[in-house]
């Protein structure tokens, strides 16, 4: 096994010149305010929390620093190893386009009202990552010294996530703001390509990239940290910017 340290992931913030409205005075009909003595609450609940990765993935209207849901865009994510493998490789991936998001279906959701804590279960079908990269290392006996495009597909993508709230009144609305958010994550699938690894030489690039994609697994593994950190980082600053905009009895009706 191979593995690999988080350097960063920055996430672009696009801020416009307008100002965002303070918060959504209005429910939107998409969403169903659930209540907790329902016996089918966290159905209801999951429902609200998919429909909003497909109604808003252009955006939340009248929160002009929330950005897009599909695609996400992340700035940054440098994966550094430890050298003590035969599948070794540093790799910085740029400009970051992650597409799938708005097929997300959630499988489970919770809210537990005295530990202020929210659960998420959901899965993506299919997400697929576009950048630039600059990569070193090796491959077994083979070096790896390349820049370009590259691509990669994570199929059945299944996302744990805990969410920890704190409860806000203003103007009369209640709110759940997001103070911090864990996740973890499983995958079925995983396939990477990567272009102009030797200078042209597409014999050797596709070498490289059928071992990858042999041993997707074990890859994965070494991607793992930072694949979750980006996930986790920018899940987070969409739910805060969202849960602070949105009143949470949107969502829960009988919010105490």
């Amino acid at each position: 096994m191979f593995r690999a340290q988080v350097v960063s992931v920055l996430i672009i913030v696009l801020v416009a010149a307008a100002t965002s409205d303070k918060f959504l005075a209005q429910k939107p009909d998409f969403l169903t305010p659930c209540k907790q003595t329902d016996p089918n609450f966290n159905k209801c609940f999951a429902k609200d929390f998919e429909v909003v990765f497909s109604q808003y993935k252009d955006g939340v209207p009248g929160l002009k620093t929330f950005g897009t849901i599909d695609p996400l865009h992340v700035k940054r994510v440098v994966i550094a190893e430890d050298g003590n493998s035969p599948v070794a490789i540093n790799i910085e991936l740029t400009d970051l386009e992650v597409i799938g998001f708005r097929n997300t279906k959630v499988l489970d959701a919770s809210f537990d009202q005295p530990k202020l804590v929210t659960k998420l279960k959901f899965t993506i079908p299919e997400m697929t990552i576009k950048s630039n990269y600059a990569a070193q290392g090796r491959v077994l006996t083979l070096p790896i010294n390349g820049n370009g495009k590259a691509e990669m597909k994570i199929q059945n993508l299944l996302i744990n996530v805990i969410c920890k709230l704190k409860r806000r009144d203003e103007d009369g609305m209640k709110f759940t703001d997001i103070q911090k958010v864990r996740l973890d994550i499983e995958v079925g699938g995983f396939h990477i390509d990567l272009e102009n690894l030797f200078n042209g030489q597409k014999d050797l690039e596709q070498t490289a990239n059928n071992l990858f994609n042999d041993s997707w697994k074990e890859l994965f593994e070494a991607l793992r940290p930072s694949i979750t950190a980006t996930i986790q980082t920018v899940l987070e600053d969409r739910y805060k910017k969202l849960f602070a905009y949105i009143p949470a009895t949107y969502f829960i009706e009988d919010l105490e």
